[in-house]
């Protein structure tokens, strides 16, 4: 755990947000075996590493983070896919892979992670995003 504690939310400065974002990818890249990257548009997206390639000296998957998205918002989706990669790596539960329990879980895990690591993401603008989000795959299950 980091010895010092950043609150993140969208009134940050966008120094503070900047040196942020690039610190939890480090760490992240580090500690997760995870390459951070970006993709071109607003989405972002994690892609494991298919079980058949893992290995111990390589990457994990690719954290896409969408270029297009404010400095804050990026931050916010990093966590969540963090939160996926965690998810991969839990051998109670990796195996589950309904959509709603996974993005739900993929919300919760990242939050937890960066919070662990110092970066301390406003809950409200944090909950905002997952409604948000989960209110698509609600209604793309229903479908």
């Amino acid at each position: 755990m980091s010895s010092s504690v950043v609150i993140l939310n969208s009134k940050s400065s966008l120094r503070e947000l900047e040196e942020a974002f690039e610190s939890i990818s480090i760490i992240a890249e580090e500690e997760l075996w995870v390459s951070v990257e970006f993709a071109h548009g607003s989405n972002s997206f994690w892609t494991p590493t298919p079980d058949e390639e893992e290995s111990e000296e390589e990457i994990t998957g690719i954290i896409d983070i969408g270029d297009d998205q404010e400095v804050y918002q990026k931050i916010i989706s990093l966590a969540h896919e963090i939160g996926h990669a965690l998810h991969r790596r839990d051998e109670h539960i990796k195996k589950i892979k309904y959509v709603i329990f996974s993005e739900s879980l993929a919300w919760f895990l990242g939050y937890k992670w960066c919070a662990s690591h110092g970066y301390v993401i406003d809950i409200d603008e944090y909950n905002e995003s997952l409604v948000k989000a989960l209110k698509l795959y609600v209604a793309t299950e229903l479908e």
